[in-house]
């Protein structure tokens, strides 16, 4: 027996019995209509040649020594027209092959493949092992094949029964899908962790997600959810999709296309609006924040006082630091490296203590200080829990701000996780039974909690005690919106999947075509 598929399964049975019993058997399986007449007993009974009778019927028995008659005539037939015969019989819709060799067998194969077909063989004699090794799915029985049979096979029925490769083509798809949806859910987060470090490169940001919170994202919060998604079921289509082309790999660039460029350029707008959010809660306007990372400016002496509410910029003395002055390292004549214009460092805490509004005062050379930016209010009165001095315009807010934005981070794929769970039908018809999706959420925010919630963690990780509303609460618009858009994109995968648009164009439709992974 011979399936062939490509929009849909073709069963074609391919026998050495005679045409009469080919014909009943075939009916007796639903391979042919029981009602409707063949092409051969439509010619029989109007005493007309068989290929006059062609378009009577979809039901068509065919001799093997036809095949033999029309393999011959192909010999004198220019290149381009050989095999159309063959190709007039496979395209019936219910076909059966009566009194076939071992070489006409291969020779229906061939002609499968040859129309594109994906073919499947089924069979248990020695006889058969030509067609299975040929066909791209051999299938030999378990228990009464030959040994030859199954050694050419790709497939082999232990028990003999038929229905085990429909079970275990299901399995294989339901397989392939969740490993395609592992790597989607995984390969999201690398966009909203990539791009704050170009923005740190290209426009100097003080970097918004440390590396060791994108590893902690990697390692650590993505882990179980994505291997939840090896215990999803099946989509309710997984059996009516036609098989999977060859050029259709586990990694395809289809996949890309979704994971960056619409869910990880989603979960950046969602990590960026919880830096800009924190920071600016601290006193750093957005606007600020540009080149900060690069700049260098005056740094305050160690005997002033920090007060972040002071409205001259919070330091006693900071009205002096231009003045020039030979007083050890503050004076206005040492260089960058030991005096006073100095680098910000934004990695460690050697700046926690100063007010970096000191960074954007420019001195006019008559010993006065103005200021050069303007600066945002202060709306956060918060010690940190690692210096125990206030958080307000010192590099301490940028830890603050990288732990929102992992926060928002870990949201966005909250809502990731349920829009990878299909490829294609919308999250409403398949349903959340899969109970391994909430425990791998649960790890995510005890995770979390996990990071924000002791000093020895702060110091070894990076991380901040935030308060509620900077705990990546700014992200959640955006995550939900991840969840709106994928459903969109999926209608408009099914709606070109459908059998109106495969009719009417002859094959899926654009977006079906470059938007389906």
């Amino acid at each position: 027996m011979i399936k062939c598929k490509t929009a849909g399964i073709k069963v074609v049975m391919v026998t050495g019995d005679q045409p009469v019993t080919a014909a009943a058997i075939a009916r007796q399986v639903n391979i042919f209509d029981p009602n409707v007449e063949t092409v051969n007993e439509i010619a029989e009974r109007l005493k007309i040649p068989l290929e006059a009778a062609m378009d009577k019927s979809d039901a068509i028995v065919i001799h093997g020594d036809l095949i033999t008659e029309a393999m011959k005539e192909d010999e004198t037939l220019p290149e381009s027209e050989r095999g159309k015969r063959l190709a007039s019989w496979l395209s019936k819709p219910q076909i059966v092959f009566a009194r076939t060799s071992p070489a006409q067998k291969l020779i229906i194969v061939q002609g499968c493949q040859k129309l594109g077909h994906i073919v499947a063989v089924t069979g248990d004699g020695v006889n058969d092992s030509p067609a299975i090794k040929k066909a791209d799915i051999g299938v030999a029985m378990g228990i009464t094949g030959s040994d030859v049979a199954k050694d050419a096979a790709d497939m082999v029925l232990l028990t003999d029964d038929f229905s085990a490769i429909v079970v275990g083509v299901e399995e294989g798809r339901k397989i392939f899908d969740n490993l395609k949806k592992c790597i989607t859910y995984a390969l999201t987060s690398n966009i909203p962790e990539l791009v704050p470090f170009i923005a740190m490169v290209i426009i100097g940001l003080p970097v918004p997600l440390s590396t060791i919170l994108m590893l902690c994202i990697n390692l650590g919060t993505d882990l179980f959810p994505a291997f939840s998604l090896a215990w999803e079921e099946g989509e309710l289509d997984i059996m009516t999709r036609p098989p999977r082309p060859k050029t259709d790999h586990l990694f395809t660039a289809r996949m890309i296309t979704t994971a960056y460029f619409q869910m990880g350029a989603l979960q950046v707008f969602g990590a960026f609006l919880c830096y800009f959010y924190v920071l600016n809660d601290f006193g750093f306007p957005p606007l600020s924040l540009i080149n900060l990372q690069y700049r260098s400016g005056l740094s305050s002496r160690n005997t002033d006082t920090f007060d972040p509410f002071r409205p001259d910029l919070g330091n006693s003395f900071v009205g002096s630091l231009c003045d020039k002055t030979a007083d050890g390292p503050y004076s206005i004549d040492k260089d960058a490296a030991g005096g006073l214009y100095q680098p910000i460092d934004w990695l460690y805490l050697n700046n926690a203590l100063q007010d970096l509004r000191n960074v954007f005062i420019e001195c006019d050379g008559q010993g006065a200080a103005r200021e050069a930016l303007t600066w945002g209010e202060c709306r956060i009165a918060q010690l940190s829990a690692v210096t125990n001095m206030p958080i307000c315009y010192s590099t301490e807010a940028l830890k603050y701000a990288q732990t929102s934005v992992f926060f928002g981070i870990v949201f966005c794929q909250f809502t990731n996780l349920f829009a990878c769970k299909t490829k294609k039908l919308s999250l409403y018809y398949q349903g959340i039974r899969n109970s391994m999706n909430f425990a791998g959420l649960a790890s995510e925010l005890v995770l979390t909690f996990f990071l924000s919630g002791w000093i020895f963690i702060f110091r070894g990780f990076g991380s901040r005690d935030v308060i509620f509303f900077h705990y990546g609460l700014a992200a959640i618009p955006f995550s939900i919106l991840q969840l709106i858009i994928d459903e969109f994109r999926k209608s408009l995968i099914r709606r070109d999947d459908s059998e109106a648009v495969r009719r009417k164009l002859g094959k899926p439709g654009w977006y079906f075509r470059n938007s389906y992974y």
